[in-house]
């Protein structure tokens, strides 16, 4: 099966996945150049092909020249894209080759924040004249089934293998400590984390990622090692923060930092009024903690009952991480887009 899979990126933390499937299909990717935008590639890729195009951008969208020869260069049996709309390429490409619709699949979260009924209506006319879809989430599955009555499974986005996870590690010692691991953003609101340890002794935070260095804390925070910032930091580098950690802590918006948690046994609690990337489905399946970070009174509520009942921290690690281990996986990943290739082969043949 010779499978051609685009995406915007093919950064370090998507190798295991493309290796894996490598293993299953003769699998090719088309991706933008990591530095373009501030991403590490692997230090080396094996398993697939790979073409890293160039683009060219203008007003927020963008175009990858040359396609259309790879398109054309080889009998493809699944053309796999991210379904995303700002990929003018991509979206030309598919809408100007009807004969490519029986075997092209769309990828990707599908919905985002922007609620406009003319990109719905773009939207539902490229995924209805599709193969089919496969998403990051189940929610997002059904949604497609049932607006736009197109197949659509979710393979559930993760960055974790089978044997990435290790058991949680749960020092005693008093207050509670909370890390976050991740691109220092905005929507992240980070600087709720080092408010609520300025406002709260019992409090210890640990900022780990790109960007972090423009993060300010008060000194005094600094000094007592009550708010501790790192750089990027990865693999087995991490392991002594989470095993420092009591809880892993995301203030605003949550995307893989779920499955960081889940790998490594430690709970998360996420913010409640804020826009999740899919992967926070994983943390609503296990029965993870959210609070309202923009309430100081809830927040202090759920610290004060997780510093009477600390056993509820096992609890959480153990749980998301047993959920994880059944379908979030990059084993999982690779089986899933397996099959569902295959389904859309067989279909194919028989129209």
């Amino acid at each position: 099966m010779k499978v051609l899979l685009a995406l915007n990126h093919a950064p370090d933390y998507r190798e295991p996945f493309f290796r894996e499937l490598g293993n299953q299909v003769d699998l090719t990717v088309i991706a933008q150049p990591c530095p373009e935008d501030n991403l590490t590639p692997p230090e080396e890729r094996v398993g697939y092909k790979i073409y890293e195009i160039p683009t060219y951008r203008l007003k927020g969208l963008f175009w990858q020249p040359g396609l259309s020869s790879i398109l054309g260069k080889e009998h493809w049996d699944i053309i796999c894209f991210d379904l995303n709309p700002r990929q003018l390429s991509w979206i030309v490409q598919f809408l100007m080759d009807r004969k490519l619709w029986k075997k092209w699949v769309w990828r990707g979260r599908f919905f985002g924040g922007n609620t406009s009924s003319i990109l719905d209506n773009f939207r539902k006319h490229l995924i209805k004249r599709s193969a089919g879809c496969l998403t990051y989430n189940e929610p997002i599955a059904q949604r497609i089934r049932d607006e736009y009555k197109v197949d659509a499974v979710s393979f559930n986005n993760t960055q974790v293998c089978q044997a990435d996870f290790r058991p949680g590690v749960f020092p005693e010692h008093s207050g509670i400590r909370l890390l976050f691991v991740g691109r220092n953003q905005p929507r992240k609101r980070l600087q709720r984390l080092i408010e609520l340890a300025a406002r709260r002794q019992d409090i210890h935070i640990r900022l780990i990622g790109p960007g972090m260095e423009s993060l300010e804390a008060p000194s005094q925070l600094v000094a007592e090692k009550r708010v501790q910032i790192y750089g990027r930091l990865v693999g087995d580098d991490l392991n002594e923060h989470f095993d420092w950690t009591d809880l892993v802590c995301c203030p605003g918006d949550v995307g893989l930092l779920v499955m960081h948690a889940a790998q490594n046994g430690k709970g998360i609690v996420i913010d409640a009024n804020s826009n999740h990337g899919p992967e926070y489905w994983l943390a609503q399946e296990s029965g993870q903690p959210f609070v309202d970070f923009s309430k100081q009174e809830d927040v202090d509520s759920f610290l004060d009952h997780i510093l009477v009942h600390k056993q509820k921290l096992l609890h959480f690690g153990e749980t998301l991480q047993n959920v994880a281990r059944e379908q979030y996986t990059i084993e999982y990943m690779a089986k899933i887009h397996h099959n569902f290739f295959q389904k859309v082969i067989s279909c194919s043949k028989k129209h």
